[in-house]
C-alpha cells in the first residue's frame, strides 16, 4: 500500500470502492488487504474514514490512516477511529517545540494512556519520504527526507523517559506484523524469522541480525 502519487478521495464512494477492492483482494490472496491513507492537513481530517465506517460493513481495519500525529486535533480524531477498530499509524518525523503536532513518542504514550486497544497503533519512519518545511506563505522553504533511524531514535527517547520496553515496543514490531499478516515477523518465537535487534543500556541499537545473519555487531 502507499504510492508516490497518493490518490485524493473526494467522496466516501471513491474511498469505499477502493477499500472494497483491497479487502476482497486480500482475502483472495491470503494477504493483508487494506487502504493505507496518507492523511494531510485538510480541514476534513478523518471525516471520510468515519463516514466509510458508518456507511459500509467493511472491517474497520481496512482503513489504515498514517501521519495522524501531524496535527494535534487530527490525532484526537484518530483516537476515535482507533476505538472503532482502525489501526492508526504515527510517523517519526521531527517536530518543533512550537509546532501543532505530536512527536511520535508523545503520540504513542498519549494513545496508550487513553486506554485504547494497544494493538491498534503502529509507528513508522516514512523513510525515503519527502518531509517539506513551509514558510508563512505556504511555500516550500526546504526539503528533508525521512530516515529509517527515526524508529530507533524514537524508541530510545521513549525508554529514556521511563516507558517500559514491553509497553511501547509492540507498536514498532508485533502490531505491524499482525496488521500486515506476517506471522514470521515482529516476535521472537520458534519458527519465526531470525530478525533481532539488541539494545544497549541506553536504549540504542548495538547489534542487528536479519534472516539469521549478523549485520551489525557492537554498534
Amino acid at each position: 500500500p502507499g504510492s508516490r502519487h497518493p490518490k485524493r478521495y473526494q467522496d466516501v464512494e471513491d474511498l469505499l470502492a477502493v477499500a472494497s477492492e483491497a479487502h476482497v483482494g486480500g482475502m483472495m490472496a491470503g494477504k493483508a488487504g487494506f487502504v493505507h491513507l496518507h492523511v494531510g492537513d485538510g480541514a476534513r481530517g478523518l471525516d471520510l474514514v468515519r463516514r466509510a465506517l458508518d456507511d459500509s460493513e467493511l472491517p474497520a481495519a481496512v482503513f489504515n490512516p498514517t501521519h495522524v500525529n501531524r496535527r494535534r486535533a487530527l490525532f484526537d480524531e484518530a483516537l476515535g477511529v482507533a476505538a472503532r477498530g482502525c489501526v492508526i499509524d504515527v510517523t517519526a518525523f521531527p517536530v518543533a517545540d512550537d509546532e501543532d503536532a505530536w512527536p511520535a513518542e508523545a503520540a504513542l504514550v498519549r494513545y496508550l494512556d487513553a486506554g485504547l486497544p494497544p494493538e491498534h497503533i503502529t509507528v513508522s519512519s516514512d523513510a525515503g519520504g519527502c518531509l517539506p518545511t513551509f514558510d508563512a506563505q505556504g511555500r516550500v522553504a526546504r526539503m528533508d527526507v525521512g530516515r529509517p533511524a527515526a524508529l530507533a531514535e524514537t524508541l530510545k527517547r521513549l525508554l529514556a523517559t521511563g516507558q517500559p520496553l514491553e509497553r511501547v515496543l509492540p507498536a514498532f514490531t508485533s502490531n505491524v506484523a499482525r496488521h500486515l499478516l506476517l506471522p514470521g515477523k515482529g516476535r521472537i518465537a520458534s519458527g519465526s524469522d531470525a530478525d533481532l535487534v539488541v539494545l544497549d543500556h541506553e536504549g540504542g541499537v548495538r547489534d542487528v541480525m536479519a534472516g539469521g545473519r549478523w549485520h551489525v555487531r557492537q554498534g
